[in-house]
Formats: structure tokens, sequence, C-alpha cells
């Protein structure tokens, strides 16, 4: 993006905007007069704008795709409380990278990839070892495409390097657990299958601009996606244990965890049911985050589709009082990954009785909800 172009989150009513932009959407719609006019969506590293171009829209918007880099002038101002640019001219900037108008991870990326090594070498089972490194050690095309990808079109981590900080918070949270719950879950097994659930979106999505759905992504999605690989890598490991892999499979086809968001089975166990809980509960942090930052004035966010609610953004409940001491790390969780090995040397304890499994639940179809699925 041009030094020059005004950053769009940091733009407010009454302001002027004069620079070059990602054009993430533009159509044409026509007014109660019959006059066309352009709407547009403008999108930079900082976040995205709405347009409305009144004037010679037919005539500006037909050489232009979205994609495409675009320079623009206009004055922003709010309607309906929200904020928008009321556009005076727009044109192709044929100079400009367009990749680099996508919105990034706020973490940098050497953080990202030593957080990514981290949790990889917590893995010492040499089987689970062997198909982790033969993702992301001797997959370098997969390793780089993994680097770029978003976690998602719009719902979460939705821009470049996004899917490599949910996957290293997801697994760093499969850890955590894990040490909570040592006679119900297999520290390893979790962790593995946090790093796995889904690899099946750097197939899924692409970085565009703007991020979309790939073909095979609106197809097949990345649960299928993402099992197709591990089939794959499965198939190049001779002797690689059959009850493991079946565990791994499940892990990734039953991520989402029921059949209206496009899991074909619930997590039938423990490590299943726990990568779930916190696949989920990273992507409604990332959701949240987002929300209370993109807040206007006042103490509630705009009201979130997914989330089904607003989000209170005001004063923080220890806001002005005294902090306290900073809590110690929670007991056993730095510990997790030796406490396999250690378990090795001693018997695990007795786990709970299971009770019999009711019979397979009905669904409506193979894979649930449709575009439900598609996040």
């Amino acid at each position: 993006m041009s030094s020059a172009s005004p950053e769009l989150a940091t733009l407010e009513p009454g302001e002027a905007l004069d620079g070059s932009y990602l054009l993430l959407r533009s159509s044409l719609g026509t007014t109660k007069n019959g006059k066309s006019y352009g709407m547009l969506r403008l999108g930079d590293r900082t976040g995205e704008l709405e347009g409305r171009l009144w004037d010679q829209a037919e005539e500006l918007m037909a050489p232009l795709a979205p994609g495409m880099v675009v320079k623009a002038t206009g004055r922003v101002d709010s309607y309906q409380g929200r904020t928008q640019v009321v556009l005076q001219s727009l044109e192709a900037d044929p100079d400009a990278e367009p990749a680099s108008f996508l919105p990034a991870s706020p973490i940098p990326l050497d953080e990202l990839k030593a957080g990514l090594a981290e949790v990889l070498s917590w893995v010492s089972q040499p089987d689970l070892k062997q198909i982790l490194e033969a993702f992301f050690v001797q997959d370098a095309e997969f390793a780089a495409a993994f680097e770029r990808a978003p976690a998602a079109k719009g719902a979460h981590h939705a821009y470049v390097h996004g899917l490599l900080e949910h996957t290293v918070s997801t697994a760093r949270s499969a850890r955590a657990l894990a040490g909570l719950y040592p006679a119900d879950l297999e520290p390893q097994v979790l962790i593995a299958g946090a790093l796995l659930h889904d690899v099946g979106k750097v197939l899924e999505l692409t970085i565009g601009p703007p991020i979309d759905y790939t073909d095979l992504g609106r197809m097949e999605g990345h649960l299928v996606l993402g099992l197709r690989m591990l089939e794959g890598k499965l198939a190049g490991i001779p002797d690689f244990p059959a009850n493991l892999a079946e565990h791994l499979r499940h892990m990734i086809i039953s991520h989402h965890g029921a059949y209206e968001f496009g899991s074909p089975r619930k997590p039938k166990t423990a490590e299943a049911l726990v990568l779930n809980f916190i696949d989920d509960l990273d992507a409604k942090m990332a959701m949240a985050g987002a929300a209370r930052r993109e807040a206007g004035p006042g103490h509630w966010s705009q009201y979130h589709r997914l989330l089904e609610r607003f989000l209170y953004t005001g004063p923080g409940p220890l806001e002005g009082l005294e902090p306290g001491e900073e809590l110690p790390p929670a007991p056993g969780a730095e510990a997790a990954p030796q406490a396999q090995s250690e378990a090795e040397a001693a018997p695990r304890p007795a786990k709970r009785k299971k009770r019999p499994e009711p019979p397979e639940e009905t669904t409506p179809g193979l894979f649930g909800g449709a575009d439900q699925g598609e996040g």
C-alpha cells in the first residue's frame, strides 16, 4: 500500500480519502429515479470500507473487477451509523501489487513460525512425529502454502498467516488442557490432532485477492480435503499403526462437532471432543476480539451475526483498579508433554467405564447443512 494512502481503519466521517486500495466487491444499483450508481467495498491491511459512486458509475466501473487495486478519491461520511466513503473518482492502479493490500496476522510471521516449531517439538512419539514431519517438514510446497493461508473467508483469522496463527494457538490450548486431564487424554495425540485438523484449508481457500473458496473448497470442504491429504501422507509411511491412523482421521472429520456445522460424525473420543471445543473457542475469541477492535464509540459493538449478540466494549472490570500479581502458570501445564513419557514407565490411572453408545443419530444428509460448514 502506498505510504500516501490513508489507512481505512483510521478514517473518520468528514475526512478525505485519496489513495490506492484493493477492490473487494463491486456492483451497480439503480436509484428510484432510474439512475445507475456504484456499490463498492475497498480494503487494505487495516480493514475494509463500503463505498458509493453516484456519478459516472457505469463508465468508471466497467474496466474494473474485484481483486484489482484502484486509485480512489472521495469523502468519508456516516450512513445509518456505518462509516462509508462517497467516491468522486475511481480508476485502476496497474503499478500496485494486490497481495500487499491483504490484511495479515497482527502477530509477526517470525514469531508465528517459531511458535509452530515449538509446538511441533512437543510431539516426540515416533509415529505421530513422522506424520507431522511429512506435512510440515518434508513437504516444502505444503509448508509454504500453510504459512500464507487464511483460516477462513471471513469468520475468523480471515487474513494472510491466519491459519498458522489459529493452528499454533489451538495446539497450545491442547497442551494446556491435556495437562489438566491426564487420566482421560493422550497429550501428544491431542496436540497432533490440533496441528492437523485444518490442513485441508490450504486447498479450500485462496488468498486471491480477495480471499475466497476454491472450487475444491466449495465442492468438498476442508474436512474432506484434510482427510484426503492425511490419507496421501499415510500411504507414504509403511506400517503406520492402523488404530492411530483411525484416531487421526476421526479428529479431522469430527472437529466441527455437529452435523449442522459440516462434521459427518460427532466427536467420539476424548481427544476429538476436546479438539472440537478448543477449535471453537479459538475461533470465537478471534471473532470477539475483531468485533471489539472494530467497534465505534459507545460501549457496544455492532451486532455479530455469527456470535448472535452485541459485545460489550466499555471499561474493563478492573479498569482503574490495582491490577494484582500476575497469575503463575497452571499446575502441570509446562510438564504436559513430558508427562507422556513418564506415563510409559508407570501404569495409567484407571479410566471410568464408558456407557453403552446409543444408535447412530439419523442425519438429514451426509454433511448436514450446506454453507454452515464453510467457515
